[in-house]
């Protein structure tokens, strides 16, 4: 089993017996040799010798696929329109319980707790992997990633159907949660070996990830799971109407596009 799905699958297989934990344990295990790709290009980008022009491009293009703060804020909008609008709704209460668990995703990225806006923690890993933050440059973005974030925010903010937004979103959350985890011990072997780093600039470059670990995705995932469970209510849906299956095929096909392409570019310019 790839690395990061079985970091993934036990936190699923630990979730109440729904409609959506039979889909997730279905489809996410499809998707094997995607995940495979997605670690290919993480385990040759810890492999290397730090050179700038490799760095860069790998972390702009990187940075689009894992930042939905604002994706998740503007979902959230989306769900108080409704009111906004006057759009019928069959409970307003669960409605708005579904926007209270949807808000919890994004409180730590927007330094609602923590105190730290994890868009300033990625700024300074990448900087300081780079060395300097001309990262940022839009001529760094790969065609793969900008059409990975044109099809995360299609769903989250343009598709007539609100729900594909939420499921959208639960896929993103469980997948980041092993993402981070199986980067960590990578990351920090590799910045031990190849960069002079201070113990507390070892601990601030690896920030951004280290405060992804343990609860912190998981916990977002299962606020992703509340805010389905509330706004199906909200709305009187049948989750059992919806097929995860090209959601997640989406997600990792078009993840995994992105992460092979930024690592061919590493042995290209290597």
């Amino acid at each position: 089993m790839a690395k990061v799905l079985s970091v993934i699958i036990p936190v699923l297989e630990g979730m109440e017996e729904s409609h959506l934990k039979t889909q997730l344990l279905k489809y996410f295990p499809q998707q094997a040799d995607h995940f495979t790709q997605v670690e290919e290009s993480f385990s040759l980008l810890t492999s290397i010798t730090p050179d700038p022009d490799r760095m860069k491009m790998f972390f702009h293009s990187w940075s689009q696929t894992n930042n939905s703060a604002v994706t998740v804020s503007g979902l959230s909008s989306r769900l108080t329109m409704l009111i906004h609008k006057n759009m019928p709704v069959a409970d307003e209460h669960a409605l708005f319980r579904s926007v209270a668990s949807l808000n919890r995703i994004a409180d730590e990225d927007l330094a609602v707790v923590g105190k730290v806006l994890h868009s300033d923690l990625f700024y300074t890993m990448a900087t300081n992997i780079c060395g300097d933050d001309e990262w940022l440059s839009r001529k760094y973005l790969q065609p793969q990633a900008k059409d990975f974030k044109a099809w995360k925010d299609y769903n989250s903010l343009r598709d007539e159907d609100i729900l594909i937004g939420l499921l959208t979103t639960l896929v993103h959350e469980i997948y980041t949660h092993g993402e981070v985890e199986y980067i960590l011990p990578r990351f920090t072997n590799w910045l031990e070996r190849e960069y002079d780093f201070s113990k507390t600039d070892l601990k601030n470059t690896l920030a951004w990830i280290t405060v992804h670990c343990g609860p912190t995705e998981k916990n977002h995932f299962f606020h992703a799971v509340s805010s389905i469970k509330y706004f199906v209510t909200a709305m009187n849906l049948k989750i059992e109407d919806y097929d995860l299956g090209p959601i997640i095929s989406s997600y990792l096909s078009k993840k995994a596009t992105v992460m092979k392409t930024i690592g061919a570019q590493l042995i290209h310019l290597a």
